[in-house]
């Protein structure tokens, strides 16, 4: 993987610069708009440390789907549901980390385009679709939780200004005032401070649940203990969708300061560790206080006028504002992905990624007005969505990827010898890209170097695309501009990743992503016969 400084564009160092740049060409003190596309775009650009990137991946994991697991656990049972619980959180986070290590064994580093480029055209649009039910889901979700409780409390508060206590108003007012300027940004390393606001909002959402739920325990009543539930497949799709954030996996991981395998393994145990604590602490409180009766919103449960549940309630709405650009971010992507404005050697124009933008946020903010229901949205969001993205793409990307990483492996070696460095196979290459920007990087270079150049490029047969399987595609994007081969560069990126023992096969990983295989496929099945089965 590249190491650059991210001050500067590209590698300021004249032994990985391409035989036809001088190293003086190559001082170009980056912008934050170019460095923000840079690392949307590539590696080598991050510039978050892990708890950062640990915390945003905490922010797009627990959102709306948290208010739903006390309902989960209602229809898992106490035990199986704690139990469940625990599998699937592991389950994601294996999930998380394959994905990363699917990408970085053929160095691509969009969701749709690793698919793609293993599975072909029909598994990019398979996956842009799935990514557009989660994600957009979510973000659906979230609006529905704000327009539940900060409409209440503006009610309660502020009644003389009858007004604020229009749900569709303060929908679109919050929406458009707060919200869409979070999802601007191209780069969703942006939110990453925003996130640790959000997540501190949830210890408080907690913590008024605690002080407030058991004075609504019914004193003539117990809450039913029970091992097993009526409908735990039912549960496991609610599940499935509140541990899930594998859509912005590969994102999170360009944002990454330290782009190694090793910080990438801390970064996930960290965020789903504290993901789950968040989530199963709210789950089981809320089930203990309301039993069978806890509804899909667990905030519904509670008295409108109870000011320790409407601090909660603040909280709650703080986190969605700053929860939902997470989703908004991904949702984008698959869009663009899906209208050709972003392939393998280019990415969106300005007026191409705030054109979906503002498309995007309208569309949502339209259906989370429309749309008051959350059950449907968890369960079948969960069923198939979630399972899709956090169990079954993963793993077959980890399978598929396998046999790359051998044949790749076995090519490298055998060029390489001791009188010479270490070659990278015919089908791999590294490119010195342009931005958009107004000044261009590479000064224009003479007949010699432009010999030097054209010589290079022909070894390597131009670049194709995902479907010609070549290798490293993601990393030829430019943006509005020329692509230069760098060989020397590409061969240290190369020859470090043979030495990364940590994307190297094993027998035991193996054998863990052909369960999550058939685990995702029956948690989705299962799911959504549960979900059509309520609706007859």
């Amino acid at each position: 993987m590249s190491t650059v400084n991210n001050n500067t564009y590209g590698s300021i160092h004249s032994s990985s610069s391409p035989p036809f740049v001088k190293s003086h060409q190559l001082q170009h003190v980056l912008t934050n708009a170019e460095r923000d596309l840079l690392q949307a775009d590539r590696p080598g650009y991050g510039t978050r440390t892990k708890i950062e990137v640990g915390f945003n991946l905490v922010n797009a994991t627990v959102g709306a789907g948290i208010i739903g697991l006390p309902f989960a656990i209602a229809r898992a049972g106490f035990f199986v549901g704690i139990f469940v619980s625990i599998l699937v959180a592991a389950l994601a986070q294996m999930g998380l980390f394959m994905l990363i290590v699917a990408g970085q064994r053929v160095q691509i580093y969009k969701l749709a385009m690793l698919v793609e480029y293993l599975l072909g055209r029909w598994g990019y649009h398979f996956t842009n679709f799935v990514i557009c039910v989660q994600a957009g889901g979510a973000a659906v979700s979230y609006f529905i939780l704000l327009g539940d409780s900060l409409p209440m409390l503006l009610e309660r508060y502020l009644p003389d200004y009858p007004l604020l206590a229009s749900r569709t108003f303060i929908l679109i007012f919050v929406g458009t005032v707060c919200i869409f300027p979070l999802a601007i940004p191209r780069s969703i390393g942006s939110l990453a401070r925003w996130s640790i606001v959000s997540v501190a909002c949830l210890p408080v959402i907690l913590l008024m649940i605690l002080v407030r739920a058991p004075a609504y325990i019914p004193k003539d009543q117990t809450v039913p203990i029970e091992w097993a539930g009526d409908d735990i497949f039912g549960a496991l799709g609610i599940m499935a969708f509140a541990f899930t954030c594998h859509q912005v996996a590969l994102s999170n991981f360009l944002t990454l300061r330290n782009q190694t395998t090793s910080s990438w393994r801390f970064t996930t145990i960290l965020s789903t560790g504290i993901s789950w604590v968040i989530s199963m602490t709210f789950a089981v409180v809320g089930y203990l206080c309301f039993g069978s009766n806890v509804q899909s919103n667990l905030f519904n449960n509670f008295a409108s006028d109870d000011p320790f549940i409407n601090v909660g309630r603040l909280a709650l709405a703080i986190s969605m504002i700053l929860t939902i650009p997470t989703a908004i971010f991904p949702t984008r992507e698959a869009i663009q992905k899906s209208l050709g404005f972003e392939t393998a050697t280019k990415q969106p124009t300005n007026t191409q990624h705030y054109a979906v933008t503002i498309i995007l946020f309208a569309v949502v903010l339209s259906l989370a007005v429309s749309i008051r229901s959350l059950g449907t949205v968890y369960s079948i969001a969960g069923g198939f969505s979630a399972t899709s993205l956090a169990y079954i793409l993963p793993a077959v990307c980890y399978l598929t990827t396998r046999q790359i990483y051998f044949k790749n492996q076995e090519k490298y070696y055998s060029q390489i010898s001791p009188s010479s460095s270490a070659s990278i196979p015919n089908n791999i290459a590294t490119v010195f890209p342009t931005l958009t920007g107004t000044s261009t990087l590479i000064a224009v270079p003479d007949e010699s170097d432009l010999k030097t150049a054209a010589m290079a490029w022909d070894e390597t047969n131009s670049i194709a695309s995902s479907s010609n399987n070549k290798l490293f595609e993601d990393d030829l994007s430019t943006v509005d501009g020329d692509a230069y081969l760098v060989n020397e560069e590409a061969t240290a990126d190369f020859a470090r990743m043979m030495d990364d023992k940590a994307l190297k096969p094993t027998w035991w990983l193996d054998i863990a992503a052909g369960l999550l295989i058939i685990w995702g496929f029956v948690v989705m099945f299962c799911s959504l016969s549960s979900v059509f089965k309520s609706q007859h």
